[in-house]
């Protein structure tokens, strides 16, 4: 218990070094980095859409064949040009059969046609998932057999 609440105090002691005098040893540096807030990241198997219009504060585009394209969704503007750097934070309002319309929420930089929307799709329901859907047959079919 002692060691724990010292080595907190000490780890504490590290980040407020490296923040303050803005570099230290490395061995601040290293205790400091799990105290630090983690910021979220696009996934990587967002689904990329092509901007075709931009007004003032929206964005317009098409979907495809993507369903799971609903209001209220979060999406994200990257430069492709640039390794996909964040542009803004956009959120879906409107959808169509064929596109659908995004609010800018937040801006680094004016949002263009030239850049590509970034969505992630919703997570499936556990009731539609094959891994649920599996492991009932099978834990069905051990309990048949036990019973036996």
């Amino acid at each position: 218990m002692i060691r724990t609440v010292a080595a907190r105090r000490a780890r504490l002691l590290c980040a407020a070094l490296v923040i303050v005098a803005g570099s230290g040893c490395h061995r601040a540096a290293q205790a400091a980095r799990p105290l630090l807030p983690v910021l979220p990241r696009i996934p990587r198997d967002a689904a990329r859409f092509e901007i075709d219009a931009v007004d003032d504060s929206t964005a317009t585009f098409r979907v495809f064949e993507s369903r799971w394209v609903r209001a209220g969704l979060p999406a994200y503007a990257v430069d492709p040009t640039h390794r996909d750097a964040l542009v803004a934070r956009l959120t879906i309002t409107r959808r169509d059969p064929t596109s659908a319309s995004a609010l800018v929420t937040s801006q680094v930089a004016r949002v263009t046609t030239d850049h590509v929307l970034l969505l992630t799709p919703p997570p499936t329901p556990w009731w539609r998932s094959p891994l649920f859907w599996f492991g009932t047959v099978v834990g069905a079919a051990g309990v048949s057999v036990s019973i036996r």
